[in-house]
């Protein structure tokens, strides 16, 4: 069973990714296989080269993906133009990985543009992660240092927090602590585990799963 794990950049995500790790979930995470494509040598670092110039290059000749970022974040024509020139890729690469793991194993993927780039195509279903924004944003401050106009600009290139809620199977509220957050994973997990893909919105609150 395939089942694509997305939501706001600082929703929480990776956490939720590893608390299903934990509990036999293989991950597959496409930030990391995003990395991968774009790791020298590699035809898809030269194509975003060549797009956006020797700016976005590290003096060791990997991608500066700082300077990217504040390139792309700021123009949504480049931002789409990146999509398309990455997102076949790591598409192709993902199912690769997902393809080499056993047949009967459950496989959560972290796909941030999940949505934007159709990979729920590829899924039975999907886990939505969401939280406020202002939780989000002491978040990023928090873990990435970011400054408010860098929040506001990645934020604004992603979908509303409503349509996670609307589109996603299983709805994860994250804006408690941790206890909370690991019940409704808990939750989630058992519905998956019977191959149960319906929509679901898992409170930290409820009861258990029937």
């Amino acid at each position: 069973m395939i089942v694509g794990l997305t939501g706001g950049i600082g929703s929480g995500k990776s956490t939720v990714a590893a608390m299903l790790a934990e509990r036999g979930a293989c991950v597959v995470d496409t930030d990391a296989v995003a990395r991968e494509v774009v790791a020298p040598p590699s035809p898809v670092l030269e194509s975003i080269r060549a797009a956006f110039g020797d700016g976005i290059m590290a003096a060791d000749g990997t991608l500066d993906r700082a300077a990217l970022a504040r390139l792309v974040f700021s123009d949504e024509k480049k931002l789409a133009q990146l999509n398309r020139l990455t997102h076949p890729a790591i598409l192709k690469r993902a199912l690769a990985t997902i393809a080499m793991l056993p047949k009967d194993a459950l496989v959560i993927v972290v796909v941030p543009l999940l949505y934007e780039s159709n990979f729920e195509r590829n899924c039975h279903s999907v886990i939505a992660v969401t939280a406020s924004e202002d939780t989000r944003r002491r978040r990023l401050h928090e873990r990435d240092g970011l400054t408010d106009s860098d929040i506001q600009a990645r934020m604004r290139a992603q979908l509303d927090a409503s349509e996670y809620e609307r589109r996603g199977a299983f709805i994860l509220p994250n804006d408690g602590d941790r206890e909370e957050l690991r019940l409704a994973v808990d939750q989630v997990w058992k519905r998956l585990r019977v191959g149960d893909g319906h929509s679901e919105r898992a409170l930290p609150n409820a009861g258990p799963p029937v």
